[in-house]
């Protein structure tokens, strides 16, 4: 008995999973279409909110107005990346959890990073804080900045 009932407890996890998947009528391709083509551009408006809650939020008292750092926080808009690797859900584990004293990778900071940057957002904007830290260093500058 004990030799089945880790197979029993997986089937009884895998088959509810595997029945889910196939709830309601299969999703138009058209829309699937227009979904892939419209990313770019959700994917930029995110950006831009990204940019109005980071000049206009508490973002820039540590890392700058330019966020290419200050004493308190790293450079956000070089290659080289303290607290993550880089990505996107690096950035924004970075961003949702903030970074106590004991992670610090770079000792001489001399301020813990509060979770959202002290700042109250939803997860929509701390997504689109994400994607503006990232563009910040993947992305060519726009013109005019």
């Amino acid at each position: 008995m004990r030799r089945v009932l880790p197979f029993v407890l997986l089937a009884v996890l895998i088959v509810p999973a595997a029945a889910s998947t196939q709830q309601g009528p299969p999703f138009p391709e058209t829309a699937r279409e227009w979904l892939n083509r419209d990313l770019p551009f959700r994917f930029l408006g995110m950006i831009a909110l990204g940019d109005s809650l980071f000049n206009n939020g508490s973002c820039t008292r540590c890392h700058g107005d330019d966020a290419t750092g200050t004493r308190r926080a790293p450079n956000l808009t070089d290659e080289e990346w303290v607290q993550s690797e880089g990505d996107l859900e690096g950035i924004f584990q970075t961003i949702f959890w903030g970074v106590r004293r004991r992670d610090f990778a770079d000792e001489t900071r001399p301020f813990e990073m509060n979770p959202q940057g002290g700042m109250n957002v939803t997860w929509d904007q701390t997504r689109a804080l994400a994607a503006y830290v990232w563009s910040l260093s993947n992305m060519p500058a726009p013109t005019g900045r």
